[in-house]
């Protein structure tokens, strides 16, 4: 009989709603403050790298991070 083992890949879970089901892209989390009557707007890009699925990067503000391989 012959055996066969294969290694089990954990599943890739996004960092911005927990999701493991769907692929996730490198991003950088981007924090806004919309423009107030008092207050001008502004936005803050974190430098740390998060792995967002799909659904997040549609719905929340990032800056997508080019990979070099």
């Amino acid at each position: 009989m012959l055996s066969t083992t294969f290694a089990v890949m954990p599943a890739e879970t996004c960092d911005s709603c927990g999701a493991d089901d769907q692929p996730v892209e490198p991003v950088h989390r981007v924090y806004v403050i919309p423009e107030s009557w008092d207050t001008p707007g502004s936005s803050t890009t974190e430098e740390g790298i998060e792995r967002w699925c799909f659904p997040c990067r549609t719905h929340y503000p990032h800056e997508p991070v080019e990979i070099e391989t």
